[in-house]
Protein backbone atom coordinates (compact mmCIF):
# COMPACT_ATOMS: atom_id res chain seq x y z
CA UNK A 1 0.00 0.00 0.00
CA UNK A 2 1.24 3.77 -1.03
CA UNK A 3 2.27 5.52 1.93
CA UNK A 4 -0.26 8.37 2.69
CA UNK A 5 3.06 11.20 3.21
CA UNK A 6 3.50 11.05 -0.67
CA UNK A 7 -0.43 12.20 -1.46
CA UNK A 8 0.04 15.81 -1.77
CA UNK A 9 1.53 17.08 -4.38
CA UNK A 10 2.18 20.25 -6.98
CA UNK A 11 -0.35 20.97 -9.40
CA UNK A 12 -0.98 23.44 -11.77
CA UNK A 13 2.32 25.97 -10.65
CA UNK A 14 3.36 28.50 -11.94
CA UNK A 15 6.67 27.50 -14.40
CA UNK A 16 4.19 27.50 -17.41
CA UNK A 17 5.51 27.26 -21.41
CA UNK A 18 4.32 30.04 -23.46
CA UNK A 19 2.96 29.79 -27.20
CA UNK A 20 2.20 33.62 -28.42
CA UNK A 21 0.46 35.71 -26.01
CA UNK A 22 -1.20 32.76 -24.34
CA UNK A 23 -0.36 30.83 -21.30
CA UNK A 24 -0.20 26.84 -22.25
CA UNK A 25 -1.43 24.68 -19.42
CA UNK A 26 -0.14 21.61 -20.74
CA UNK A 27 1.51 18.37 -18.68
CA UNK A 28 2.87 14.63 -19.42
CA UNK A 29 1.82 11.82 -17.63
CA UNK A 30 4.22 9.66 -15.74
CA UNK A 31 3.03 6.33 -15.74
CA UNK A 32 4.80 3.37 -13.77
CA UNK A 33 3.42 0.03 -15.08
CA UNK A 34 6.73 -1.30 -16.45
CA UNK A 35 10.05 -2.72 -14.98
CA UNK A 36 12.33 -1.52 -17.63
CA UNK A 37 11.54 2.37 -16.50
CA UNK A 38 14.42 4.69 -16.50
CA UNK A 39 15.43 6.05 -12.80
CA UNK A 40 13.49 9.30 -11.47
CA UNK A 41 16.33 11.54 -11.40
CA UNK A 42 17.05 10.70 -15.54
CA UNK A 43 13.05 11.23 -16.09
CA UNK A 44 13.67 14.80 -14.82
CA UNK A 45 16.32 15.70 -16.52
CA UNK A 46 14.31 14.45 -19.42
CA UNK A 47 10.96 16.93 -18.45
CA UNK A 48 14.02 19.56 -17.97
CA UNK A 49 15.08 18.69 -21.20
CA UNK A 50 11.70 18.98 -23.40
CA UNK A 51 10.64 22.68 -21.51
CA UNK A 52 8.15 19.57 -19.86
CA UNK A 53 6.54 22.07 -17.09
CA UNK A 54 4.01 19.98 -15.52
CA UNK A 55 4.06 15.52 -14.20
CA UNK A 56 1.41 13.97 -13.78
CA UNK A 57 1.50 10.66 -11.80
CA UNK A 58 -1.59 8.12 -10.75
CA UNK A 59 -0.26 7.09 -7.85
CA UNK A 60 2.58 8.65 -5.20
CA UNK A 61 6.29 7.49 -5.19
CA UNK A 62 8.57 8.59 -2.79
CA UNK A 63 12.10 8.13 -5.42
CA UNK A 64 10.24 10.51 -7.60
CA UNK A 65 8.82 12.81 -5.14
CA UNK A 66 12.39 13.34 -4.02
CA UNK A 67 13.76 14.04 -7.68
CA UNK A 68 11.14 16.08 -8.03
CA UNK A 69 12.20 18.13 -5.25
CA UNK A 70 13.35 22.05 -5.61
CA UNK A 71 13.15 21.72 -9.75
CA UNK A 72 9.98 23.91 -10.99
CA UNK A 73 8.08 21.05 -12.02
CA UNK A 74 4.49 21.14 -11.11
CA UNK A 75 3.35 17.76 -9.39
CA UNK A 76 -0.16 16.47 -9.64
CA UNK A 77 -0.96 12.80 -7.97
CA UNK A 78 -3.71 11.84 -6.35
CA UNK A 79 -5.24 9.27 -3.69
CA UNK A 80 -5.39 5.89 -4.55
CA UNK A 81 -8.94 4.51 -5.11
CA UNK A 82 -8.16 1.42 -2.34
CA UNK A 83 -7.60 4.13 0.11
CA UNK A 84 -10.27 6.71 -0.36
CA UNK A 85 -12.73 5.21 2.71
CA UNK A 86 -9.73 6.23 5.36
CA UNK A 87 -7.89 8.91 3.54
CA UNK A 88 -8.23 12.13 6.18
CA UNK A 89 -6.80 10.31 8.82
CA UNK A 90 -3.40 9.34 7.34
CA UNK A 91 -2.80 12.84 6.07
CA UNK A 92 -2.49 14.74 8.51
CA UNK A 93 0.99 14.14 9.38
CA UNK A 94 2.30 15.30 6.64
CA UNK A 95 -0.35 17.88 4.99
CA UNK A 96 2.40 21.13 5.94
CA UNK A 97 5.36 18.86 4.23
CA UNK A 98 4.76 20.24 0.27
CA UNK A 99 3.28 23.44 -1.23
CA UNK A 100 -0.24 22.32 -2.49
CA UNK A 101 -2.57 23.58 -5.48
CA UNK A 102 -4.91 20.81 -5.87
CA UNK A 103 -5.61 17.37 -4.52
CA UNK A 104 -7.31 14.78 -7.22
CA UNK A 105 -9.67 12.46 -5.43
CA UNK A 106 -10.11 9.34 -6.79
CA UNK A 107 -8.71 7.92 -10.35
CA UNK A 108 -11.50 7.06 -12.29
CA UNK A 109 -13.18 5.94 -8.98
CA UNK A 110 -16.66 6.47 -11.01
CA UNK A 111 -18.77 4.90 -11.51
CA UNK A 112 -18.37 2.40 -8.50
CA UNK A 113 -16.75 4.42 -5.61
CA UNK A 114 -18.73 7.66 -5.98
CA UNK A 115 -20.18 7.07 -2.95
CA UNK A 116 -16.53 7.66 -1.19
CA UNK A 117 -15.63 10.34 -3.18
CA UNK A 118 -17.59 13.63 -1.39
CA UNK A 119 -16.91 12.68 2.46
CA UNK A 120 -13.05 11.73 1.10
CA UNK A 121 -13.26 15.31 -0.09
CA UNK A 122 -15.30 17.23 2.88
CA UNK A 123 -12.94 15.65 5.21
CA UNK A 124 -9.42 16.77 3.10
CA UNK A 125 -11.35 20.59 2.96
CA UNK A 126 -11.54 20.25 6.59
CA UNK A 127 -8.21 19.46 7.44
CA UNK A 128 -6.67 22.01 4.74
CA UNK A 129 -9.09 24.95 6.36
CA UNK A 130 -7.63 23.70 10.14
CA UNK A 131 -3.95 23.96 8.49
CA UNK A 132 -4.46 27.49 6.22
CA UNK A 133 -4.21 25.79 3.36
CA UNK A 134 -8.20 26.60 2.09
CA UNK A 135 -7.33 27.72 -1.18
CA UNK A 136 -6.25 24.38 -2.19
CA UNK A 137 -8.06 22.71 -4.38
CA UNK A 138 -9.69 19.23 -4.19
CA UNK A 139 -10.79 17.02 -8.00
CA UNK A 140 -11.35 13.68 -8.60
CA UNK A 141 -10.40 12.18 -12.13
CA UNK A 142 -13.67 10.43 -14.38
CA UNK A 143 -13.37 8.80 -17.67
CA UNK A 144 -15.88 8.88 -20.65
CA UNK A 145 -18.06 5.75 -19.03
CA UNK A 146 -19.42 8.20 -16.25
CA UNK A 147 -21.64 9.11 -18.92
CA UNK A 148 -24.71 7.63 -19.90
CA UNK A 149 -25.18 9.79 -23.38
CA UNK A 150 -22.44 11.68 -25.04
CA UNK A 151 -23.55 12.10 -28.50
CA UNK A 152 -24.67 14.35 -29.44
CA UNK A 153 -22.78 17.13 -27.35
CA UNK A 154 -26.44 18.11 -25.87
CA UNK A 155 -27.66 15.12 -25.12
CA UNK A 156 -24.69 14.23 -22.07
CA UNK A 157 -25.45 13.39 -19.02
CA UNK A 158 -23.89 10.89 -16.06
CA UNK A 159 -25.33 7.74 -15.57
CA UNK A 160 -28.71 8.03 -13.08
CA UNK A 161 -26.93 5.32 -10.91
CA UNK A 162 -24.09 8.29 -10.41
CA UNK A 163 -25.98 11.26 -10.79
CA UNK A 164 -26.68 12.39 -7.13
CA UNK A 165 -23.55 11.51 -5.86
CA UNK A 166 -21.73 13.28 -9.18
CA UNK A 167 -24.60 16.19 -8.18
CA UNK A 168 -23.16 16.56 -4.46
CA UNK A 169 -18.98 16.22 -6.02
CA UNK A 170 -19.99 19.11 -8.35
CA UNK A 171 -21.65 21.43 -5.68
CA UNK A 172 -18.37 21.11 -3.78
CA UNK A 173 -16.33 21.64 -6.17
CA UNK A 174 -18.13 24.67 -7.18
CA UNK A 175 -18.25 26.09 -3.81
CA UNK A 176 -14.33 25.88 -3.92
CA UNK A 177 -13.63 26.66 -7.45
CA UNK A 178 -12.28 23.59 -8.33
CA UNK A 179 -12.87 22.10 -11.80
CA UNK A 180 -13.60 18.12 -12.79
CA UNK A 181 -10.69 16.72 -14.17
CA UNK A 182 -11.56 14.32 -17.38
CA UNK A 183 -9.85 11.46 -18.95
CA UNK A 184 -10.37 12.06 -23.38
CA UNK A 185 -9.37 9.33 -25.55
CA UNK A 186 -9.95 9.84 -29.13
CA UNK A 187 -8.36 7.15 -30.23
CA UNK A 188 -10.79 5.04 -28.98
CA UNK A 189 -13.84 6.59 -29.92
CA UNK A 190 -12.43 6.59 -33.12
CA UNK A 191 -11.70 2.83 -33.75
CA UNK A 192 -14.88 1.60 -31.47
CA UNK A 193 -16.98 4.65 -31.79
CA UNK A 194 -18.54 4.36 -35.26
CA UNK A 195 -18.30 6.64 -38.32
CA UNK A 196 -16.19 9.37 -37.08
CA UNK A 197 -13.30 10.11 -39.56
CA UNK A 198 -9.80 10.50 -38.96
CA UNK A 199 -9.27 13.71 -38.67
CA UNK A 200 -12.09 15.03 -36.77
CA UNK A 201 -10.46 12.45 -34.39
CA UNK A 202 -7.10 14.09 -34.37
CA UNK A 203 -8.03 17.49 -34.40
CA UNK A 204 -7.36 18.10 -38.07
CA UNK A 205 -10.45 19.10 -39.54
CA UNK A 206 -10.99 23.24 -40.09
CA UNK A 207 -14.18 22.95 -41.43
CA UNK A 208 -17.32 22.34 -39.13
CA UNK A 209 -18.85 18.53 -40.17
CA UNK A 210 -20.90 17.76 -36.89
CA UNK A 211 -24.14 20.30 -36.19
CA UNK A 212 -25.71 20.63 -32.78
CA UNK A 213 -28.86 22.56 -32.85
CA UNK A 214 -26.97 26.04 -32.96
CA UNK A 215 -23.45 24.78 -32.20
CA UNK A 216 -20.96 23.66 -35.04
CA UNK A 217 -17.95 20.98 -34.30
CA UNK A 218 -14.80 20.61 -36.49
CA UNK A 219 -13.29 17.90 -33.66
CA UNK A 220 -13.93 15.33 -31.59
CA UNK A 221 -12.35 16.98 -28.83
CA UNK A 222 -14.93 19.73 -28.24
CA UNK A 223 -17.89 17.14 -28.19
CA UNK A 224 -16.63 15.19 -25.78
CA UNK A 225 -15.37 18.13 -23.35
CA UNK A 226 -19.24 19.91 -24.16
CA UNK A 227 -20.86 16.30 -23.42
CA UNK A 228 -19.24 16.41 -20.23
CA UNK A 229 -20.33 20.36 -19.79
CA UNK A 230 -23.94 19.52 -20.83
CA UNK A 231 -23.70 16.61 -18.26
CA UNK A 232 -23.04 18.91 -15.23
CA UNK A 233 -25.43 21.39 -16.21
CA UNK A 234 -28.52 18.51 -16.17
CA UNK A 235 -26.88 17.81 -12.45
CA UNK A 236 -28.25 21.72 -12.28
CA UNK A 237 -24.59 22.74 -11.27
CA UNK A 238 -22.88 25.86 -12.89
CA UNK A 239 -19.55 27.33 -13.00
CA UNK A 240 -17.99 23.95 -13.01
CA UNK A 241 -14.40 24.11 -15.31
CA UNK A 242 -13.23 20.95 -16.99
CA UNK A 243 -9.06 20.40 -16.70
CA UNK A 244 -8.21 17.45 -19.16
CA UNK A 245 -6.36 14.74 -17.10
CA UNK A 246 -5.33 12.60 -19.69
CA UNK A 247 -5.20 12.46 -23.33
CA UNK A 248 -2.98 11.44 -26.30
CA UNK A 249 -2.81 8.70 -29.38
CA UNK A 250 -0.91 5.77 -29.61
CA UNK A 251 2.20 5.42 -31.74
CA UNK A 252 1.75 1.44 -32.52
CA UNK A 253 -0.72 -1.10 -32.46
CA UNK A 254 -3.03 -0.82 -35.41
CA UNK A 255 -1.55 -0.58 -38.22
CA UNK A 256 -4.66 1.33 -39.74
CA UNK A 257 -5.12 3.86 -37.15
CA UNK A 258 -1.86 3.65 -35.24
CA UNK A 259 1.98 5.45 -35.91
CA UNK A 260 4.30 7.98 -34.40
CA UNK A 261 3.02 10.51 -37.20
CA UNK A 262 -0.67 10.18 -36.08
CA UNK A 263 0.06 10.57 -32.39
CA UNK A 264 2.82 13.63 -32.85
CA UNK A 265 -0.25 15.04 -35.14
CA UNK A 266 -3.02 14.65 -32.28
CA UNK A 267 -0.59 15.64 -29.22
CA UNK A 268 0.83 18.61 -31.26
CA UNK A 269 -3.33 19.77 -32.53
CA UNK A 270 -4.12 18.86 -28.83
CA UNK A 271 -1.68 21.78 -27.71
CA UNK A 272 -2.51 24.39 -30.09
CA UNK A 273 -5.97 23.68 -29.63
CA UNK A 274 -5.59 24.38 -25.59
CA UNK A 275 -3.23 26.89 -26.09
CA UNK A 276 -5.44 29.22 -28.60
CA UNK A 277 -7.70 30.12 -25.38
CA UNK A 278 -10.89 30.03 -28.20
CA UNK A 279 -12.24 27.14 -25.65
CA UNK A 280 -15.16 24.70 -27.06
CA UNK A 281 -18.66 25.57 -29.04
CA UNK A 282 -20.25 25.67 -25.85
CA UNK A 283 -17.51 27.35 -23.76
CA UNK A 284 -15.64 29.86 -25.64
CA UNK A 285 -13.14 31.68 -24.79
CA UNK A 286 -11.54 29.83 -21.89
CA UNK A 287 -8.42 28.57 -21.08
CA UNK A 288 -8.37 24.46 -21.06
CA UNK A 289 -6.05 22.71 -18.82
CA UNK A 290 -4.23 19.39 -19.90
CA UNK A 291 -2.01 16.88 -19.37
CA UNK A 292 -0.22 14.21 -22.45
CA UNK A 293 -0.42 10.43 -21.81
CA UNK A 294 1.94 9.33 -21.17
CA UNK A 295 5.76 9.97 -21.59
CA UNK A 296 7.02 6.51 -21.80
CA UNK A 297 5.64 3.03 -23.08
CA UNK A 298 4.58 1.18 -20.30
CA UNK A 299 5.19 -2.37 -21.15
CA UNK A 300 3.36 -3.93 -18.05
CA UNK A 301 0.08 -2.34 -20.04
CA UNK A 302 -1.79 -4.61 -22.50
CA UNK A 303 -2.11 -3.95 -26.33
CA UNK A 304 -2.74 -0.22 -27.77
CA UNK A 305 -2.40 0.93 -23.84
CA UNK A 306 1.14 0.11 -23.93
CA UNK A 307 1.52 2.73 -26.53
CA UNK A 308 0.84 5.88 -25.87
CA UNK A 309 4.25 6.99 -24.44
CA UNK A 310 6.31 9.75 -26.42
CA UNK A 311 9.39 8.55 -25.61
CA UNK A 312 11.42 5.48 -25.53
CA UNK A 313 12.78 4.18 -22.54
CA UNK A 314 15.97 5.29 -23.07
CA UNK A 315 14.48 8.47 -23.43
CA UNK A 316 15.08 9.32 -26.85
CA UNK A 317 12.27 10.53 -28.54
CA UNK A 318 9.94 8.67 -30.44
CA UNK A 319 8.72 11.36 -32.65
CA UNK A 320 9.24 14.91 -32.76
CA UNK A 321 8.74 16.17 -28.88
CA UNK A 322 5.51 18.04 -28.89
CA UNK A 323 6.58 20.26 -26.02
Amino acid sequence: MVNISHMIGLFMASMSSVVGAYVVLLGAYYGLEGDNLPSPSLVVQLYLKYNISRVRLKVPNLDILEAFRGIEIGISFGVPNDMLPNMATYIVPYVDDYTINYIVVGDKAIPGLDGNILPVMKSLQDLLNAHYLGRVKLTTLVGFKSLAVTNPPSSGAFYPTIVENMRGILKFLGRQGSPLMVSLNMYNRYVYGGNISLGYATLSEQNSSVHDGMLSYNNLFDEMVDAFYVAIDKANVRDVGIVVGETGWPACGNNNATSPLLASKYNRNFKSHISSSKGTPKKKNIYIEGFIGSIFNEKEKSGESHCYGMFNVDSTPIYSPVF
